[in-house]
């Protein structure tokens, strides 16, 4: 069942009534992911899984970043220009690599 909120209303106004449009509910999952997507997705996870080597005393978090970095360079030869533009505006409010990535596909519909 929809909130009261959520559904469309008719406000009078001393213009003339006014139609609120309904809000729906976001449909719950996660975005079909070709073969293309799921390597994105791997090397973003891999991405996040170098911050582990970072608890190395010394060297770890220069082998790391170093691993992070290849990584990174491997998503941007997978993505389109379009899809890695969103993802990184993703990637700034999402402190998770691959959850930006997985929101960057799923924010504008594509499912």
């Amino acid at each position: 069942m929809i909130p009261e909120v959520l559904r469309p209303r008719k406000l009078p106004t001393p213009f003339g009534p006014i139609t609120t449009p309904g809000i729906g509910k976001p449909k719950p999952g996660l975005p079909e992911l070709d073969e293309r997507r799921k390597k994105a997705v791997r090397h973003a996870v891999a991405t996040d899984l170098t911050g582990i080597l970072g608890l190395i005393p010394y060297v770890g978090p220069l082998i790391g970043g170093q691993i992070a970095d290849l990584h990174f360079a491997e998503m941007k030869k997978i993505l389109t220009s379009r899809e890695l533009d969103r993802f990184i505006e993703a990637d700034k409010k999402i402190p998770s690599n691959g959850l930006a990535l997985l929101y960057s596909f799923v924010r504008n519909g594509e499912r």
